[in-house]
């Protein structure tokens, strides 16, 4: 299986910013999910332009993963890959909840060992748009969800996470997660409890089943933590 696109969550969210829904000001944030096949770091931060909506949005991540080219042989690869994006967005809250809506560049970098002939490495940039929402349907009830793409290896993320406040501020549902890199598909089923705190800290744990494109499946885990200034 692919290193995961985009964490963060959401942070993701890639893909990925913080899991809860954003507090005033700039907010910090960094994740690191760890899979049968490989781990993932990530960080950046949103900052507030002007108070009227507009957002800038960092973010910057890298991988490891260990994956078979071709299923039905036994050889494995490993892949080490690296994301860097910066987008401005437009944000809108209303009674339903919060969605912001971001483009900008993407810098991608990919590398596979023993290094075979593959298209798909080396270092791209490109166009990159991201939806980052956090609804409220009813009461208690939430949704998290995170949609972006990036065009330097067609790198695309699409996560859903429903929630119900089971403490105040604290939702715990479950999520599902679909990341497409170059042409292959990582899948994420599993839970999440989103806006734990530690100090200033907010918290967002998650595990569950990951599967890659050549049917192999296993653990996953991982802690996003973010921070308001």
């Amino acid at each position: 299986m692919r290193v995961l696109a985009g964490l963060v969550l959401l942070i993701g969210s890639s893909l990925a910013g913080h899991a809860a829904e954003p507090p005033p000001g700039t907010v910090r944030y960094a994740s690191l999910e760890g899979a049968f096949d490989g781990f993932h770091i990530a960080s950046g931060m949103d900052v507030p332009l002007g108070g009227q909506g507009f957002m800038l949005r960092f973010t910057g991540g890298s991988g490891l993963s260990r994956f078979r080219m071709d299923p039905a042989l036994p050889i494995h690869l490993t892949e080490i890959a690296g994301t860097t994006r910066l987008m401005g967005g437009w944000r809108v809250k209303n009674d339903w909840g919060l969605v912001t809506i971001y483009a900008g560049l993407a810098v991608e970098t990919r590398r596979i060992a023993p290094a075979l002939p593959d298209p798909q490495v080396g270092t791209r940039i490109g166009p990159a748009i991201a939806i980052d929402a956090w609804l409220t349907p009813a009461e208690r009830l939430s949704v998290q969800l995170l949609a972006s793409y990036a065009t330097p290896f067609s790198a695309a993320t699409l996560r859903i996470a429903p929630g119900y406040e089971v403490m105040p501020g604290i939702h715990v549902g479950p999520e599902a997660t679909f990341s497409a890199h170059h042409g292959t598909l990582r899948t994420r089923l599993g839970g999440h409890v989103t806006g734990l705190t530690f100090g200033p800290l907010g918290i967002r744990i998650t595990a569950g089943l990951a599967m890659d494109r050549g049917g192999r499946s296993g653990a996953y885990g991982g802690i996003a933590l973010w921070r308001s200034y």
